[in-house]
């Protein structure tokens, strides 16, 4: 009798046990596809200052309309709307990330290679609405 409850014990531990294991491997994936504030590998971050400056938004999927979405990280902008307010960024993705002064990809189309950083040009410095992970149009 001792046997086959301690038996029931170890098997509803070792259940558990695998429940948890299940649950954190799926917790990291995740965790990269959310806009958390931190500006991770496969991702592309928009600053509100010049040179990497103040707040920034962490994005990994393609955004047709920056104009719903806020500066997320401490700093300078921070809740100020993206659309249009963008000077600089970092694109720590493997692949080449497209920007558009239009929203839906409308307007002046420029792209930021893979592992590059910088402030825009005057033509896109606070006009940038929309930005794909991929060629738009």
């Amino acid at each position: 009798m001792k046997n086959t409850a301690l038996r029931r014990a170890l098997t509803a531990v070792a259940a558990l046990g695998t429940l948890g294991t299940g649950v954190l491997a799926t917790a990291g994936p995740a965790a990269a596809v959310t806009r958390d504030g931190y500006l991770d590998i496969r991702e592309f971050g928009l600053f509100y200052n010049s040179a990497l400056g103040g707040s920034f938004i962490d994005l990994y999927m393609a955004d047709g309309d920056l104009a719903n979405d806020r500066f997320i990280s401490p700093g300078p902008g921070q809740g100020y709307a993206v659309g249009n307010n963008a000077a600089s960024y970092f694109n720590k993705d493997k692949v080449t990330w497209y920007v558009y002064t239009g929203a839906g990809a409308g307007g002046v189309e420029g792209w930021i290679p893979a592992n590059y950083f910088g402030t825009f040009s005057t033509t896109f410095k606070n006009q940038v609405s929309s930005v794909y992970h991929f060629k738009a149009r």
